[in-house]
C-alpha cells in the first residue's frame, strides 16, 4: 500500500491480449513477428511452465491480527491452489504438488499496418523537442477543458482521416477512427454500439468499453481511461489524450517515439525499517515487499539483466531516495512492488503508471489534477507500456481479479527519468489473499511471470529503441 505526505502511497481473452505489449509485438522493424514481443502476443501469459519451487514452510499469523481463517483454526495455513494460464495452455499450480502444463501453440505472424504512426492526429497538441514535455503530449491552451457552463460540441475537419470531435472544448476522435488506423494489423470484424456498450474486435484484440465510463477492456484486461467515453450522433468517442497516453502506445509500442535501450531493471521494494506499511493477518507488508522484490530480481538475473534494488534489507529510505537511485541508473527501467490493504473482502491486482499532464489520477489520494506535468510525464508512453506488460502478464496467468491499470502522481513515479511502474500484489487484509502473499511458491510464480513482462516489455519496443 502506498502511503506518505506526497501520496505514498472472466478471463481466458485476458491471457490473449494480457499485454498487448506482452504479446502482439505489433510488428518490429526487424519483422520478428514470430518472437514474443507485442506483450506476448497481445496480452499471452508466457511460455514454458516454471519449476515448481519447494513446497512453502508453515505460515503463522502475524500477531495481534484483527482477523481469524482457517490457518489459525488448524494449526496450518490451508490448502492455496494456483491456476495460471498462458497462450494455448493451462496448468494448475498446488501448494505442495507438481505443477502439469500442455504445450503452447505458435501465435501467427501480425502483419504491418500501413501508416507508420498517430503523429498527424497529435501534430495540434505535440511539438517534438519543445517545452519540458519532449516528444510527448502537450495540451494546446485550446484544447484545455472549457470553465464555460456550455458544453457546445462541435465537429472539426477530418486530418489525414482522423475525425475530432470537440467537447466542452476538449478533443476526441471517433471509435470509426481508431477503427480504421488499426486495421491493417488487427482486421476487425465486429464494431457494434448496443445501448451505451461498445465492442471493437477481430481474432486478435476485443476492445470493450461503455459510454460515460471511464474503464476499458482490452482482451480482457482492464484499464482507466484519463476521461470517460463519450458519444455524439451514433458515434463512440474516446478523448484524443487517452489515444495518445494509453490506445496507441498499448496497441502499437513498436512506434513509441522516445524509448531508450534498457538493459538493467531498479527493484523497489516498498516501505521498510520504521515504516512497516500495511498491517496483514500473516505479516507486514515492507517483508512481504522485500521478499517479493528480491524474488523478481532473481527472475530478471535469470532473464539476463542487471538489477539494482534500493533496499536488501529491512532498512528505511525516503521516497526521494529511491528515485534517486533509479534515476542515476544509466540504461535502467524501475519497477517498485506494494501490497495492497482494506476491507476484508478487497482483493485483486493493480497497477499503477503516472497520471499524464491534463489528467487527473484515478483515486482521489492520487495526487489529483496533473496541470503542468512532472519529470515523469517524459516517460508517459513506454510508462503505460510496460503498465500493460505487467499487469497483463500476471493476470493472464493467474485467476486474480483485475483491478486495473491506474494512474496516480505517486512520489516515486513523479520524479523518475526512467520508465516506470507501481504494482500492488494483493491484499495483505484478505485472509486467503495474504496466505498467497506469504507463500515462497505465490512470489515465485508472480515473479517468473513479471521476469517474462520485462522480455516482453523490451522486444515489443525493440524497434522504437533501435530508432534513437
Amino acid at each position: 500500500m502506498i502511503t506518505g505526505t506526497h501520496f505514498k502511497l472472466n478471463r481466458t481473452t485476458a491471457a490473449m491480449l494480457a499485454f498487448a505489449l506482452t504479446g502482439a509485438s505489433l510488428t518490429t522493424a526487424h519483422g520478428e513477428d514470430g518472437k514474443p514481443g507485442f506483450f506476448k502476443k497481445i496480452f499471452g501469459g508466457g511460455s514454458k511452465a516454471e519449476t515448481q519451487p519447494p513446497p512453502p514452510a508453515q505460515v503463522k499469523p502475524a500477531p495481534k491480527a484483527a482477523q481469524k481463517t482457517t490457518a489459525t483454526e488448524t494449526g496450518r495455513p490451508p490448502r492455496v491452489i494456483i491456476t495460471t494460464t498462458g497462450r494455448g495452455s493451462k496448468r494448475t499450480v498446488e501448494l505442495n504438488k507438481s505443477a502439469t502444463s500442455v504445450p503452447a501453440k505458435k501465435a501467427p505472424p501480425r502483419s504491418k499496418p500501413k501508416s507508420e504512426s498517430i503523429q498527424d492526429v497529435t501534430k495540434s497538441v505535440a511539438k517534438d523537442n519543445e517545452g519540458p514535455m519532449k516528444g510527448e503530449f502537450k495540451e494546446d491552451d485550446d484544447d484545455k477543458p472549457s470553465t464555460s457552463k456550455s458544453e457546445a460540441v462541435s465537429v472539426l475537419p477530418s486530418k489525414d482521416g482522423w475525425e475530432i470531435v470537440k467537447i466542452g472544448g476538449r478533443d476526441y476522435v471517433t471509435a470509426d477512427s481508431i477503427r480504421n488506423f488499426y486495421n491493417p494489423v488487427y482486421g476487425f470484424t465486429t464494431f457494434r454500439l448496443q445501448g451505451n456498450h461498445f465492442w471493437l474486435g477481430s481474432s486478435k484484440l476485443v476492445l470493450k468499453a461503455q459510454v460515460g465510463s471511464q474503464e476499458m477492456l482490452i482482451n480482457n484486461i482492464k484499464f482507466i481511461l484519463s476521461f470517460p467515453v463519450q458519444s455524439h450522433n451514433g458515434k463512440v468517442l474516446f478523448s484524443r489524450l487517452d489515444l495518445c497516453k494509453l490506445i496507441d502506445p498499448v496497441l502499437y509500442p513498436s512506434h513509441i517515439q522516445n524509448a531508450e535501450h534498457f538493459d538493467t531493471v531498479v527493484i523497489d521494494a516498498g516501505h521498510g525499517g520504521h515504516d512497516a506499511g500495511a498491517r496483514g493477518i500473516y505479516g507486514h507488508e515492507k517483508d512481504f515487499a522485500l521478499k517479493m522484490a528480491m524474488s523478481v530480481g532473481a527472475a530478471c538475473k535469470a532473464r539476463g539483466f542487471k538489477v539494482v534494488y534500493t533496499r536488501s534489507t529491512d532498512m528505511f529510505l525516503t521516497l526521494g531516495g529511491r528515485v534517486s537511485i533509479a534515476n542515476q541508473t544509466p540504461k535502467s527501467i524501475f519497477l517498485s512492488f506494494h501490497f495492497n490493504s482494506g476491507g476484508s473482502a478487497a482483493s485483486g491486482i493493480e497497477t499503477w503508471a503516472l497520471t499524464p499532464q491534463s489528467a487527473a489520477a484515478t483515486i482521489s489520494r492520487g495526487g489529483g489534477f496533473n496541470v503542468n506535468g512532472v519529470t515523469g510525464n517524459k516517460q508517459d508512453s513506454a510508462n503505460i507500456a510496460l503498465a500493460t506488460a505487467v499487469h497483463a502478464s500476471v493476470i493472464s496467468r493467474f485467476k486474480f481479479v483485475d483491478r486495473g491499470i491506474k494512474r496516480a502522481q505517486w512520489s516515486v513515479l513523479t520524479g523518475c527519468k526512467r520508465p516506470g511502474i507501481l504494482f500492488e500484489g494483493g491484499f495483505v487484509t484478505n485472509a486467503k489473499e495474504c496466505l498467497l502473499v506469504a507463500s515462497d511458491t505465490y512470489r515465485q510464480q508472480v515473479s517468473a511471470a513479471i521476469g517474462d513482462a520485462v522480455v516482453n516489455y523490451r522486444k515489443a519496443l525493440e524497434s522504437a529503441m533501435a530508432k534513437r
